[in-house]
């Protein structure tokens, strides 16, 4: 059965504006989005690191780095509420309980506000111990790092609350509005943080510009919530504690998965900063920065899968929640693979034109990342599935496995070999855990993984394969410039297009909604198909 099959319009499950749209349109709709803002913020992050680094320094950009982790681990005092909520809202949304939602939500905001202040005040508690332990190497003095530290707090206050809004929106399967919301945050901390860099304000500069950036998206994602759902009011005063212990019921276990991504993405920054010092963070920062944003672009299509597999499950639909599964696999593998393969070819030459020879040690670990990257991509659909049917053992008993390895594992590689091995840690942790979780999924779910491998993932590893052979075997340019790296890189592109096109990847429900976007693409289906 097709993702977009109807549903029946004497089923009283939907609003009237939801039951206009198909479940494909509204994933389609998402990662066409996500697509578009990847696409137009790429630029960002490759120009302001060596600007940063060409202001700060490499020791201020590992300070800043260091910030940054903090930020990113004290996103997890949400204690898992922000997939909860996305499932919890897609699923009254799919019911259409407006006043079931009035309740969930004015409970989620109460817990949401004692989270972010509690995380405020313990930060400001312990600032003397983090900067301590973290900030060796810094060439900031001491009060300085303390007043930045405390006044850093404003962001992490700010952004526990936007992910509450986000995951609301996210639930109405809207990730269209989350992405813009997302992009004009990186767009405003961007700008706002190159002209203070410009005007000679150093690292204070970037907090401040992220500070006003974290305020702005939250009081814009105020107003898009409100737009959203009229007949839904927020109030934490009308706090209920069973909707609480519904909530927390599911978002501990939750919470477990998502610790262990917030340790894959920072423990080896935190154990290099506390066994050698902020130059390595950076330098590291740099490596998994690219390979995080590399990972987002290739997950765009895991985006829609856990509203759209509660959804499904709230109606019961089986058939289509298996077809979600292998449609999910079978579009990361076609964007995916490409985008290993061409890294591992050409990362090496990539660093040594945008941040110069001086940070060859960068490529590698970078490489690693963004292969690792895609292995756990890999596990993501049938564990969205999984959370949308509200069951995480198997998710909890693969995060519980990696991050015991990671810990060991990083933290023996790193104290043996310094830099070198932060990312083999992360790499052999998250390969091992990820692995674990794609088997579990198709040992509990009965899927077969023959059909897996036969329509996901055989064509794109050889059409990607072939491609950078050619490219290898008759390169354009063979001097290290800009010019041919991009060459090199739209010809592997150009080749992988038409090795994919003609291997008939595509069916015909593929065909139909590339049709739908780009309808001179029937003439290109009836060349392929009658070749």
């Amino acid at each position: 059965m097709p993702l977009d099959t109807q549903i029946e319009p004497s089923t009283p499950l939907v609003s009237a504006a939801s039951a206009r749209k198909t479940l494909g349109a509204k994933i389609i709709r998402s990662v066409s989005f996500g697509a578009l803002r990847y696409v137009l913020l790429a630029p960002i992050p490759f120009v302001m690191t060596p600007f940063i680094l060409h202001k700060i320094g490499v020791a201020g950009y590992g300070t800043w780095a260091v910030f940054l982790a903090i930020n990113s681990l004290t996103s997890m005092a949400d204690l898992g509420l922000v997939g909860t909520l996305s499932k919890f809202v897609a699923e009254h949304h799919a019911h259409g309980d407006f006043a079931g939602l009035s309740r969930l939500l004015s409970s989620a905001l109460g817990l949401f506000l004692i989270l972010a202040f509690t995380a405020a005040i313990v930060m400001g508690g312990i600032s003397h111990v983090l900067i301590t332990a973290l900030f060796r190497g810094t060439t900031t003095p001491l009060p300085e790092l303390m007043v930045l530290l405390r006044f850093f707090l404003i962001v992490i206050v700010a952004n526990v609350l936007i992910l509450l809004l986000s995951s609301v929106v996210s639930g109405l399967q809207r990730l269209d509005i989350t992405y813009i919301m997302s992009a004009a945050n990186i767009l405003l901390s961007a700008l706002g943080s190159a002209a203070l860099l410009l005007q000679g304000w150093g690292l204070r500069g970037l907090v401040y510009a992220y500070s006003f950036s974290a305020v702005i998206t939250l009081i814009g994602y105020v107003v898009v919530t409100r737009k959203l759902l009229p007949e839904v009011s927020l109030n934490p005063f009308r706090f209920e504690v069973t909707e609480a212990r519904r909530m927390l019921g599911f978002s501990l276990r939750l919470y477990v998965i998502q610790a262990a991504a917030g340790i894959y993405n920072q423990l080896d920054k935190t154990f290099l900063a506390l066994l050698i010092g902020v130059a390595p963070v950076g330098w590291f920062d740099i490596a998994s920065d690219v390979a995080v944003k590399v990972r987002a672009v290739v997950g765009l299509m895991l985006g829609p899968v856990l509203p759209a597999a509660s959804e499904l499950n709230a109606l019961h639909d089986e058939q289509r929640t298996k077809e979600l599964y292998y449609r999910t696999q079978k579009y990361l593998a076609l964007i995916g693979i490409p985008v290993v393969v061409c890294a591992n070819a050409f990362t090496a030459r990539f660093i040594k034109l945008w941040l110069g020879p001086s940070m060859s040690m960068v490529a590698l670990p970078m490489s690693i990342l963004i292969t690792v990257g895609f292995i756990n991509l890999a596990s993501g659909p049938g564990f969205l599935i999984f959370a949308g049917r509200g069951y995480l053992k198997p998710a909890i008993q693969s995060c519980t496995l990696g991050i015991v390895l990671n810990v060991i594992v990083s933290l023996a590689l790193i104290y043996k070999f310094g830099f070198a091995g932060a990312a083999i840690g992360t790499a052999t942790a998250i390969t091992v855990s990820a692995l674990f979780l794609i088997w579990k999924f198709h040992q509990e779910s009965g899927y077969p993984v023959a059909r897996l491998i036969r329509e996901s993932y055989i064509k794109p590893t050889v059409c990607a394969l072939a491609s950078i052979e050619a490219v290898r075997a008759f390169p354009l340019v063979k001097t290290v410039t800009w010019p041919g790296f991009v060459l090199d890189v739209l010809a592997f592109g150009s080749a992988y297009a038409s090795l994919i096109l003609m291997s008939q990847f595509f069916d015909a429900y593929d065909w139909s909604k590339i049709e739908s976007f780009l309808p001179a693409a029937r003439y290109a289906k009836r060349i392929i198909w009658n070749a």
